[in-house]
């Protein structure tokens, strides 16, 4: 991170007085703006509401004249049909006409009272129902004079015309004749009444559109008043400030650079990522390796206070035993009696408490306790195999043994680990890479685990291959997410606890191995993982591997 020192911070900060101006200014220029936006907005949202609405009406008047048509057609055809029932001709044709027309008609009515489907030409068209009061009373006349007749006119529409009733025929003329011209005229009547409901309409909209075209100029030519009155203050304070500005843009230059390398060393962090993700699960287990050490340290700690403490008495007990035979020494036989008194008493209450031999015990634990942790550093060094950046021959069981070790905090009180081992699987790998593969296994394993389950590790030899299954009882994978969880990114963990590179990572390293991983899930019964390995890899795979190794 550059360091910027507060001479900078001051040098780059512009006087207070024109800062809190220009904030001013570019406030009242952004609620101008805003303004303008918000009106031109609403003439766009006029334009679309009036569209809509134009649409909308635009299909009551077809239907409606549509309307008119077929109620022409229905009164043409059922005359015709009359007239042929007494000249004797056929008039099947006349008949079903004026059904079609007839059902066309009442069908149009229906949707332009209530909204629906009807036929406009021939092709269904959706409208909605009128709702203005003066067209709806036009289309009530419509439809007051239509039910007069409605039922008759339908029933006679949907008699076949070999058997039609010729006195339904007969009252359903003298009802045209009486009504036709009256329903013709209620009809136009209704188009007329669309037509200025749709006209007054359009020009209520439009009235709108123009004064908000006007207000929203009124605001533009106010906003570019005002911006030209703040450009030439700013102008001004540009102009008095010249030398400053000069100055701060020497100083930009030479923070450019520094940002430049702010920003070649970001890439370069990024590119880490991967590399740093992969040492998290084992960051992770810090605090438990540091629990695991600290348990016998502290052991040793308190065990080697009371050897200080021992040490003490003995040492007390010499130094009184030096007095005694110092005073044997120079002769000084009258306080002999009494040092030799002293000298028992310590010797009795060593004897006592038996010091030594607790002393010796103390010290035999104390380095069971450190053993304790040489075989946590060792197994630990033994998971890293930093030395080990080459390929090598290793027992496949000895580092999963590491890696549980590792992740010892974490499982122990997550799941009871049960090994199904084939012995001496030995195998040709990167053990470091491997060891991650299997923390990383059995962390997640662990960390599915609601309450406490198992672990069961399995390893097979079949044939040239070795098979690892890492199987937990825990929740288990959602079949949408069983496709995903080898992408890099993709976590189901909560933000914060999980970058979605681990099994990204998990199934590269198998890759560069020649090997494969499968993955089988069940809701509520758990998770197996399969990892099948060569025992030998092939020589080229070898070099392109170790290059992919030096890589990631």
């Amino acid at each position: 991170m550059p360091h910027f020192d507060s001479n900078h911070s001051h040098a780059m900060q512009s006087p207070e007085r024109p800062q809190v101006m220009v904030t001013s200014q570019y406030g009242e220029l952004a609620l101008y703006a805003t303004l303008f936006l918000l009106l031109v907005s609403a003439v766009f949202v006029v334009n679309f509401i009036l569209a809509q609405r134009s649409e909308a009406e635009a299909k009551q008047i077809a239907l409606a004249t549509q309307s008119a048509r077929v109620w022409q057609t229905a009164e043409k055809s059922l005359r015709d049909a009359h007239i042929k029932v007494f000249t004797l001709d056929a008039f099947d044709s006349s008949f079903k006409e004026f059904a079609a027309a007839i059902k066309e008609f009442d069908q149009i009515q229906r949707a332009l009272k209530n909204g629906g489907t009807a036929k406009l030409l021939g092709q269904p068209v959706t409208v909605e129902p009128v709702v203005e009061e003066k067209v709806l009373g036009a289309l009530e006349a419509i439809e007051t004079k239509w039910q007069s007749q409605r039922e008759q006119f339908l029933k006679l529409a949907e008699q076949p015309s070999a058997v039609a009733d010729t006195l339904l025929l007969e009252r359903c003329v003298e009802s045209l004749v009486h009504e036709g011209e009256a329903m013709l005229d209620a009809n136009q009547r209704f188009i007329i009444a669309l037509g200025e409901a749709s006209n007054e309409r359009i020009t209520r909209l439009q009235a709108l559109q123009v004064g908000a075209i006007l207000l929203s100029l009124v605001v533009f030519f106010a906003m570019a008043i005002r911006l030209t009155i703040s450009l030439r203050k700013r102008d001004r304070i540009i102009l008095e400030n010249t030398d400053e500005i000069i100055r701060q843009r020497n100083e930009l230059a030479s923070e450019k650079e520094r940002i430049e390398q702010l920003l070649r060393d970001l890439k370069d962090t990024q590119a880490q990522l991967i590399q740093s993700e992969k040492m998290a699960s084992l960051g992770q287990m810090v605090a438990g390796i540091a629990h695991e050490v600290n348990t016998p340290l502290g052991f040793v700690t308190n065990n080697l206070s009371i050897v200080e403490r021992n040490v003490g008495i003995l040492e007390r007990a010499l130094k009184e035993y030096q007095k005694m035979e110092m005073m044997l020494r120079e002769g000084e036989l009258s306080e002999l009696e009494a040092q030799l008194e002293n000298v028992r008493e310590l010797v009795s209450r060593i004897e006592e408490m038996a010091l030594v031999e607790r002393t010796h015990k103390t010290l035999a634990e104390s380095n069971l306790g450190l053993q304790r942790i040489q075989e946590l550093v060792t197994n630990l060094r033994n998971f890293s195999r930093l030395d080990e950046a080459a390929l090598k021959t290793v027992d496949l069981n000895e580092n999963i043994d590491a890696s549980l070790m590792i992740a010892t905090n974490l499982v122990k009180h997550k799941a009871e680990v049960i090994k199904n081992y084939t012995p001496n699987l030995m195998v040709e790998c990167y053990p470091a890479q491997l060891n991650q593969v299997f923390l990383n296994l059995i962390t997640n394993a662990a960390q599915a685990i609601e309450t406490f389950g198992k672990i069961t590790i399995t390893t097979q030899l079949e044939q040239d291959k070795a098979i690892i299954k890492v199987a937990d009882t825990g929740v288990g994978i959602p079949e949408q997410n069983l496709k995903k969880i080898f992408e890099p990114f993709f976590t189901t963990k909560p933000v914060g606890q999980g970058t979605g590179l681990g099994l990204s990572i998990v199934y590269k390293i198998i890759e560069q191995h020649n090997g494969t991983i499968d993955v089988k899930s069940k809701v509520g019964e758990g998770t197996e993982f399969t990892i099948t390995l060569p025992v030998k890899q092939a020589k080229q795979s070898v070099r392109e591997s170790a290059r992919h190794m030096q890589t990631a």
